[in-house]
Protein backbone atom coordinates (compact mmCIF):
# COMPACT_ATOMS: atom_id res chain seq x y z
CA UNK A 1 0.00 0.00 0.00
CA UNK A 2 1.06 3.58 -0.57
CA UNK A 3 1.86 6.02 2.22
CA UNK A 4 -1.21 8.10 1.34
CA UNK A 5 -3.45 5.03 1.41
CA UNK A 6 -2.12 4.05 4.85
CA UNK A 7 -2.77 7.56 6.17
CA UNK A 8 -6.27 7.61 4.69
CA UNK A 9 -7.13 4.33 6.38
CA UNK A 10 -5.80 5.50 9.75
CA UNK A 11 -7.59 8.86 9.66
CA UNK A 12 -11.08 10.11 9.01
CA UNK A 13 -11.54 11.90 5.72
CA UNK A 14 -9.04 13.18 3.21
CA UNK A 15 -6.83 15.53 5.26
CA UNK A 16 -3.45 13.84 5.70
CA UNK A 17 -1.78 16.43 7.95
CA UNK A 18 1.61 18.04 7.49
CA UNK A 19 4.74 16.06 6.58
CA UNK A 20 6.10 16.05 10.16
CA UNK A 21 2.84 14.65 11.53
CA UNK A 22 2.73 12.09 8.75
CA UNK A 23 6.22 10.86 9.58
CA UNK A 24 5.42 10.62 13.31
CA UNK A 25 2.15 8.83 12.60
CA UNK A 26 3.75 6.32 10.26
CA UNK A 27 6.50 5.66 12.82
CA UNK A 28 3.90 5.01 15.52
CA UNK A 29 5.05 8.03 17.54
CA UNK A 30 1.88 10.09 17.23
CA UNK A 31 -0.58 9.75 20.09
CA UNK A 32 -4.06 8.89 18.87
CA UNK A 33 -7.26 10.38 20.27
CA UNK A 34 -9.90 8.13 21.78
CA UNK A 35 -13.09 9.51 20.22
CA UNK A 36 -16.46 8.44 21.56
CA UNK A 37 -19.90 9.52 20.42
CA UNK A 38 -23.33 8.30 21.47
CA UNK A 39 -26.09 8.10 18.87
CA UNK A 40 -29.82 8.06 19.53
CA UNK A 41 -33.16 7.31 17.85
CA UNK A 42 -33.55 6.99 14.11
CA UNK A 43 -29.81 7.13 13.29
CA UNK A 44 -29.01 3.96 15.25
CA UNK A 45 -29.65 1.66 12.25
CA UNK A 46 -27.36 3.77 10.06
CA UNK A 47 -24.55 3.77 12.64
CA UNK A 48 -24.79 0.04 13.36
CA UNK A 49 -24.92 -0.97 9.69
CA UNK A 50 -21.58 0.79 9.13
CA UNK A 51 -19.63 -1.95 10.88
CA UNK A 52 -16.67 -1.43 8.53
CA UNK A 53 -16.69 2.39 8.50
CA UNK A 54 -13.24 2.49 10.11
CA UNK A 55 -10.64 -0.18 10.89
CA UNK A 56 -10.29 0.87 14.54
CA UNK A 57 -13.97 1.42 15.35
CA UNK A 58 -16.05 -0.21 18.05
CA UNK A 59 -19.82 -0.02 18.19
CA UNK A 60 -21.59 -0.94 21.44
CA UNK A 61 -25.34 -1.08 21.85
CA UNK A 62 -26.84 0.43 24.98
CA UNK A 63 -29.64 -1.11 27.06
CA UNK A 64 -32.88 -1.95 25.32
CA UNK A 65 -35.86 0.31 25.73
CA UNK A 66 -39.48 -0.73 26.16
CA UNK A 67 -39.69 -1.23 22.38
CA UNK A 68 -36.91 -3.85 22.49
CA UNK A 69 -34.47 -1.66 20.57
CA UNK A 70 -31.27 -0.12 21.95
CA UNK A 71 -31.79 3.26 23.60
CA UNK A 72 -28.49 4.38 22.08
CA UNK A 73 -25.28 3.10 20.54
CA UNK A 74 -21.77 4.18 21.43
CA UNK A 75 -19.33 4.64 18.58
CA UNK A 76 -15.62 4.64 19.48
CA UNK A 77 -12.59 5.08 17.27
CA UNK A 78 -8.91 6.00 17.64
CA UNK A 79 -8.01 8.92 15.40
CA UNK A 80 -5.01 11.16 14.83
CA UNK A 81 -5.56 14.83 15.73
CA UNK A 82 -5.53 15.74 12.03
CA UNK A 83 -8.85 13.88 11.64
CA UNK A 84 -10.87 15.50 14.43
CA UNK A 85 -12.23 18.34 12.26
CA UNK A 86 -13.40 15.95 9.55
CA UNK A 87 -14.92 13.62 12.12
CA UNK A 88 -16.73 16.64 13.59
CA UNK A 89 -18.21 17.53 10.22
CA UNK A 90 -19.50 13.95 9.90
CA UNK A 91 -21.06 14.20 13.38
CA UNK A 92 -22.78 17.50 12.61
CA UNK A 93 -25.20 15.74 10.29
CA UNK A 94 -26.58 13.97 13.38
CA UNK A 95 -26.67 17.17 15.47
CA UNK A 96 -29.64 16.48 17.77
CA UNK A 97 -29.19 12.71 17.69
CA UNK A 98 -25.53 12.54 18.75
CA UNK A 99 -23.63 13.34 21.91
CA UNK A 100 -19.84 13.56 21.97
CA UNK A 101 -18.38 11.81 25.03
CA UNK A 102 -14.62 12.07 24.34
CA UNK A 103 -12.13 13.68 23.96
CA UNK A 104 -12.81 16.83 26.03
CA UNK A 105 -11.78 19.25 23.26
CA UNK A 106 -14.25 17.62 20.85
CA UNK A 107 -17.01 17.74 23.48
CA UNK A 108 -16.43 21.48 23.91
CA UNK A 109 -16.30 22.07 20.15
CA UNK A 110 -19.66 20.37 19.63
CA UNK A 111 -21.26 22.06 22.62
CA UNK A 112 -20.14 25.44 21.26
CA UNK A 113 -21.48 24.62 17.78
CA UNK A 114 -24.84 23.56 19.22
CA UNK A 115 -25.03 26.77 21.28
CA UNK A 116 -24.23 28.92 18.24
CA UNK A 117 -26.94 27.13 16.26
CA UNK A 118 -29.45 27.63 19.06
CA UNK A 119 -28.53 31.32 19.27
CA UNK A 120 -29.17 31.74 15.54
CA UNK A 121 -32.66 30.29 15.86
CA UNK A 122 -33.44 32.49 18.84
CA UNK A 123 -32.47 35.56 16.80
CA UNK A 124 -35.21 34.89 14.23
Amino acid sequence: MSVAHDLLQAGWGLFLGNPQEQMAERAGLLELNHVKARFFSDVIPFITEGEKRHLRQTIRKGPKGSNGLPQYVDYEVLLPSRSLDEFSRWLYRFMDRALVLAPPELIQKHANAAQRLSNRYHQL
